[in-house]
Formats: C-alpha cells, sequence, structure tokens
C-alpha cells in the first residue's frame, strides 16, 4: 500500500512540475502592419526600433504570409487553424461561431486554457475588441476592448481634401482614409492602455501558466497618432514606395479588379507622399506601444519562460501595382511581419514561406500540447531549429473563394476563380512588375506550385454577395 501511495505522490508531484514548466505565451497582433518595419527593410524610413530588438533575438521569418489578406478571415484562420478554403470565412462579415458545426470550436487560446492556461485578451486580436467577433469564449479574461488613438478635433480632420473623392462604392476610403496628428500624449491612446495592461499582468504573480493576447490597432486606419511620431517622419524624407506606371497592363481581369481605382485618386491629389508619412508614424507609434510591453516582460520574472510571438494580420500597399489597400493577391498585400523568440533558442532569419495559420500548431508544440488533430498548418518549430533548412513547403492565401496565392521561398504564383495567372519571380523581380505566367520557361514552376490548390474550396458563407468581384 505503501508503495502505491508513493507512486501515486511521484506521479502528482511530475504532472504539477510539467506544468510548472511549460512556458508561457506572448503573443502580440498588429493589426494592418506590412513590411515597413526595419528588421524586414521593407522601407528606408521605417523607425521601429522595438520590433527590431525582439527581431535580433527571434527566428524571423522573413516571408510570413496570412490566409487571407483581409482582416476576419486573417485571424479567424490563425485562431481556428483552419484555411478560408476549408471554414468559408473568406471576408469580414461571416462570423464562425454561426455557421454550423463550428459553435463549439476550440480555438488557439481555448485550447492552451484546456490544457491549464490562464489566458488573458486585449485589443483587437479577434476580428474585434469588443462584441461577438471579439469571441469572449476564447478568453478567460478580457482586460481591455478598447483600440486605436483618439481623433482630432473635427475642424482638423479630412484636410486633405479627399473625403468624397472616391467612387461611391468607396465608402471605407470617403470615411476612413484620414491622418494627421493629435494633441493626445500616448498615454491615453487605447493601444498604449493596451500594452499598459498587458504590461502590469506581467508584473503579477501566476499559479499556471498563462497565455498573454496583445490586439494593437494602429497602423490601421484612420492614421491618427500623437504628433511625437508624425514629427519623427519629416514630410521632405518621405520616400515614395516602388511604383512604375501601367503596372496592372499583365495582370488578369479579376487582379485589376482587385486593384480598383482608389490609389490613382490619391496620386493626383498630391497627397501621395503625405499618407505614406502617416502610415509610418501609425508604425513608430505602434511600435512604441510594443516597446512599452517588451520591457515590462524583461523586468519581469517570467523573462526567461515565456515564448514571444508577434505577427501582422496581412500587409498593406500604397501605391505599388496601382493599389491602395488589402483585399488583393499580391506580395506588398500579403507579406507581414512574423517574429518568434523561444527562450534558450538562437536568433535566426528563414527565407522559406510560413503562413500565420502555423501559429497555432507551432505554439501548441513549443509549449509541450498535445497535438490538436482538427487544425491545419503546419509547425514552425523546424525552422526556428535550423532557419537555413532547405525543404519546406510553400504558403498559401486565399482571396474569396477559388482565387490563390501560392508562395515558395522564389516565387508567387496567382491562380484566380477564372482561371487567370499570375507568377513573379523575387530573384529577379522583386517588385512584382513582370508577370510570367505565360513565359514557357516557368511552366513547371506553375505545375510544381499548382499542387499546393486546395482541391476542397468551402462555399462562400454569407448571405450578401461578395464585394468588388
Amino acid at each position: 500500500m505503501k508503495i502505491y501511495l508513493s507512486l501515486i505522490f511521484c506521479l502528482v508531484t511530475l504532472s504539477v512540475l510539467g506544468k510548472e514548466q511549460r512556458p508561457n505565451v506572448l503573443m502580440i497582433a498588429v493589426d494592418d502592419l506590412n513590411s515597413w518595419v526595419g528588421a524586414l527593410g521593407g522601407h528606408p524610413n521605417a523607425i521601429t526600433p522595438n520590433i527590431d530588438k525582439l527581431a535580433n533575438r527571434s527566428t524571423v521569418f522573413k516571408r510570413a504570409y496570412p490566409a487571407a489578406p483581409l482582416c476576419n478571415p486573417s485571424r479567424t484562420a490563425l485562431f481556428m487553424g483552419l484555411r478560408p478554403s476549408t471554414s468559408g470565412i473568406y471576408c469580414n462579415r461571416g462570423w464562425f461561431r454561426e455557421k454550423p458545426g463550428y459553435e463549439n470550436w476550440v480555438t488557439l487560446p481555448q485550447y492552451f486554457s484546456k490544457h491549464g492556461y490562464n489566458t488573458y485578451g486585449g485589443g483587437k486580436l479577434f476580428h474585434h475588441a469588443k462584441g461577438k467577433k471579439s469571441d469572449p469564449v476564447s478568453w478567460d479574461v478580457i482586460y481591455q476592448d478598447q483600440v486605436g488613438t483618439p481623433n482630432p478635433p473635427d475642424e482638423r480632420r479630412y484636410q486633405h481634401g479627399l473625403r468624397g473623392a472616391f467612387d461611391e462604392t468607396s465608402w471605407y476610403f470617403n470615411n476612413s482614409l484620414d491622418w494627421g496628428p493629435i494633441d493626445e500624449p500616448i498615454e491615453e491612446t487605447a493601444d498604449w492602455q493596451t500594452a499598459d495592461r498587458a504590461a502590469k499582468i506581467l508584473q503579477e504573480d501566476h499559479d499556471k501558466p498563462f497565455f498573454l493576447g496583445v490586439g494593437i490597432f494602429r497602423p490601421h486606419l484612420i492614421w491618427y497618432a500623437p504628433k511625437e511620431f508624425f514629427d519623427m517622419h519629416p514630410l521632405e524624407n518621405i520616400q515614395l514606395p516602388p511604383y512604375i506606371e501601367n503596372d496592372l497592363t499583365d495582370v488578369p481581369p479579376i487582379g485589376r479588379r482587385l486593384a480598383r481605382q482608389d490609389f490613382p485618386v490619391i496620386k493626383a491629389s498630391g497627397k501621395w507622399k503625405e499618407a505614406v508619412r502617416a502610415y509610418l508614424a501609425c508604425s513608430t507609434f505602434a511600435d512604441a506601444c510594443i516597446g512599452h510591453l517588451l520591457s515590462a516582460l524583461d523586468n519581469s520574472k517570467y523573462k526567461d519562460n515565456t515564448i514571444v510571438v508577434l505577427w501582422g494580420d496581412h500587409g498593406w500597399n500604397l501605391g505599388e501595382k496601382d493599389h491602395w489597400a488589402k483585399y488583393a493577391m499580391w506580395e506588398d498585400t500579403n507579406r507581414t511581419p512574423l517574429m518568434i523568440y523561444v527562450p534558450g533558442k538562437l536568433a535566426g532569419v528563414t527565407n522559406q514561406a510560413a503562413n500565420l495559420l502555423d501559429i497555432y500548431p507551432t505554439l501548441v508544440e513549443l509549449s509541450g500540447l498535445p497535438e490538436n488533430t482538427k487544425i491545419e498548418g503546419r509547425s514552425l518549430k523546424p525552422l526556428i531549429e535550423n532557419p537555413q533548412l532547405k525543404e519546406w513547403s510553400p504558403s498559401l492565401t486565399t482571396h474569396w473563394k477559388d482565387n490563390h496565392a501560392i508562395v515558395d521561398e522564389r516565387y508567387r504564383y496567382i491562380i484566380y476563380r477564372d482561371g487567370g495567372e499570375e507568377l513573379y519571380d523575387h530573384q529577379i523581380d522583386p517588385n512584382e512588375w513582370v508577370n510570367r505566367a505565360n513565359d514557357p520557361a516557368y511552366r513547371q514552376v506553375i505545375e510544381r506550385l499548382s499542387q499546393w490548390i486546395p482541391e476542397h474550396n468551402e462555399a462562400h458563407w454569407d448571405p450578401e454577395p461578395p464585394e468588388n468581384m
């Protein structure tokens, strides 16, 4: 009997120790952040010292892409662990909990909660920071449900003269495309308060490992930020992104329609540099919020036992390919930061294509949790162990049903639902100025990448017709 009780005691002790040894997770999501961060070299005027500092000790995925180039389907795929072509969530309107069969789906934070973690969510992590699309059931505690920054006084809004300048179907730009400094100090912005409240959680005593999600809203429109961040980007120093006239002449019809007609209005207005400056200023503001959070981690007792993952939900075009927004299939529309810091692992940079869908299985494996066999994606742990790994599968991005982009370490292949194709060779054409889909020399590349097109494409789940298609 004594031997039996001793055995039980040992097993319980080992179980408790195992849980204590599990790492914490700090997840930082930045809305609409493209590759314009210093560590990725995406823009010469980028000022992101805190993200760069994190990159210096992380595995940096230089070619990271979302499952979809739009907030809700990208974030839904990440937290569900399912591709849009599997779930049918292709746009910002559909909510996965309301689709039959997914009411009780176990999201990433829920999976950690089921395995002994306390989960905290604040800011924009799912599609909204509050309400049903914040998915309250995913979190044990929601510590912040506000985002962004205050608006300037009404008399200082829309001074660019562009409000109402776009086509009447572009409600989003006519009402949301604005920029400018605000007088409030950074401490009075919701994004800073999100970071600050998360920082306070890092100073608390925790009796269980934690999964702490922190959602920073800027540089999502509207581009308002404290004046100090605009001052850091003098207008006369701003460089415009790479651009050529008539870039869309070799793009199939659906691709041209995705580019819309918004950017020519901005270009003709003479406000292009101002808008680029505003995006950069808001990115620097977001970086400052992140720096406050990371400083709190470094000054906490959890600094040596916390995995940190930072991601943006997709990229953003600011004139490249005559496009201004997300909602498209090109490199700048999709490329976004992804970096993962694992205590005890050497920093590194990989050029292999990663997908935000891979975050769920990666964190599960890195944290020593049982594999979730219901999710898609692949763990990025092999690339964290060896960033120079040569054998790796491509990344898949889907925008609306049956439109896909497959990306590997060199090529981007786009196939639209009507059979239209684009192929870009980033080794010789990093700006994607020449569509090589009809070049016979690249036919084998297309055949190889085509193998990754999903065999099943779930019907679009939303009673409203798709936009702009």
